[in-house]
């Protein structure tokens, strides 16, 4: 299932809604709220979304299906693991966030979902933990599907665009938030015929959501406690300690193939020399410099540095 030609894609609110939403992200999307922050803009987010999930249920052929979605619940993500489980992860590189969004949906939803697909009845044979080849194809594109409705439902707003890097049932396998993190959880419930009860669960990191409102800056997403930043010297001031092969080369003379082979001891290959030679740091150019002598050896003074991308 490809954006291209999607018929599940969710259209763009009209003019007249986004002029109602707006679109100032500092007052859309936070709120300062008594004991903590607030997050007004995901309820519109959770409603489109809602509707859109609706549709994307029906189409995969379960017509009758509702989805009711509940207020966002503040969770640490070790505790949305948990009672996720078991399920299906997927996770989402989602600029402008500085963090990911992830999706959850139970394992056996999942194995439903299939077998309707299929032409099946939607019916569970038996719990089992390994999925098929098919299985693990129809999570993959039942994932990118989920990403272009979070897309419409935030397209009109911030312009959140997540793009699917990760499909895994294991959640230590995320590599993508702290247990102790904290997250905003959307639950949207299904409704109807055998799906009825199952969940598909939807999180944002709170700082990254914070850093987009411009409550505070989210470089990561959440400031380095003391242990992090004692491991974090540690590492550099061993980092100092590296030790990396510097090389220049004087000369690169070139001969033929017949003067090669007729090479004897005592024949002399003629070398030009340039006044500048390349220096190179782990097989990195790394600067230029002319060839001397320093303290009766012969050495090499550094008269350019390269700079790197980023000019430094």
């Amino acid at each position: 299932m490809s954006a291209k030609g999607n018929p599940f894609k969710a259209p763009k609110a009209p003019a007249a809604k986004q002029a109602e939403t707006g679109t100032d992200k500092s007052s859309l999307l936070l709120r300062k709220a008594e004991d903590g922050y607030a997050f007004p803009l995901l309820e519109t987010v959770a409603n489109q979304f809602a509707r859109s999930l609706r549709d994307l249920v029906r189409a995969l052929g379960a017509p009758t299906v509702q989805v009711e979605r509940a207020d966002a619940e503040p969770m640490r993500f070790a505790d949305w693991c948990a009672a996720s489980a078991p399920a299906i992860f997927w996770r989402y590189h989602a600029p402008p966030l500085k963090g990911p969004v992830l999706v959850a949906g139970a394992r056996p939803l999942l194995l439903q979902l299939v077998d309707i697909f299929y032409g099946g009845k939607g019916q569970l044979a038996s719990e089992r933990e390994e999925l098929t080849d098919a299985e693990d194809r129809f999570a993959a594109r039942l994932g990118r599907d989920l990403g272009i409705q979070l897309a419409a439902a935030w397209g009109d707003k911030i312009g959140l665009a997540p793009e699917l890097d990760c499909v895994t049932a294991d959640p230590a396998k995320l590599a993508a938030v702290r247990a102790d993190d904290e997250l905003l959880v959307q639950r949207f419930t299904l409704r109807g015929g055998v799906l009825d009860g199952r969940i598909i669960a939807c999180t944002y990191p709170v700082a990254a959501l914070r850093g987009i409102a411009g409550a505070e800056p989210a470089p990561d997403l959440r400031d380095a406690s003391p242990a992090d930043a004692a491991w974090t010297g540690a590492l550099n001031d061993t980092l100092k300690t590296v030790r990396l092969p510097v090389r220049s080369v004087l000369a690169r003379p070139e001969i033929s193939l017949v003067k090669l082979l007729a090479l004897e001891v005592g024949d002399i290959i003629p070398l030009t020399i340039p006044r500048n030679v390349p220096i190179t740091v782990a097989g990195r150019r790394f600067a230029a410099g002319s060839i001397g002598e320093a303290n009766g050896n012969a050495a090499i003074m550094i008269e350019h540095i390269e700079k790197g991308p980023d000019n430094e």
